[in-house]
């Protein structure tokens, strides 16, 4: 996919690796990057089309559908980390984590998708994705043990 001319959309872009795609976009002649966040006013990268979008909100993510409708790549990179545990953890918060990271995510990839049939979806797996947690209530955030197709957790 050629990023030089293309009009992309990131979410969760206000800080992090979101925001280090906004910058490596429009570094790389990216034509239009919608930031998008919860609080789009923390969006600080100049260039970029700063867009507000909740991916847990349906009408959050049609409405940031029907403003950008332009879009050719979509990078979905929102997520949250609570450390839930799965076993032993609160349900709404393990809920929460779900709505955003899986109903979140394909919320979006259908409000964008009949656009994109000549562009691209980058789903970003989340740091969450390769943390194990242990019976105690998990790690800290960053100490995380890695897991892979070859590793199995240990309690």
């Amino acid at each position: 996919m050629q990023i030089n001319g293309a009009h992309v959309l990131v979410t969760g872009a206000n800080r992090g690796l979101g925001r280090q795609f906004v910058l490596s976009l429009l570094d790389r002649g990216a034509a239009k990057v919608y930031a998008t966040a919860r609080r789009p006013d923390l969006i600080d990268v100049p260039g970029a089309v700063p867009l507000r979008l909740d991916v847990t909100d349906p009408a959050s993510v049609a409405a940031a559908a029907a403003a950008a409708p332009d879009v050719k790549i979509l990078i979905n990179n929102a997520g949250i980390a609570t450390g839930a545990n799965l076993i032993t953890g609160d349900l709404d918060t393990i809920r929460r984590e779900m709505d955003t990271h899986f109903y979140g995510t394909l919320d979006v990839i259908r409000a964008f998708a009949p656009r994109l049939a000549d562009g691209a979806i980058l789903n970003v797996l989340s740091a969450i994705s390769w943390l194990a947690y242990d019976g105690a209530g998990g790690y800290p955030r960053g100490e995380g043990r890695r897991v892979g197709a070859h590793q199995q957790r240990t309690a």
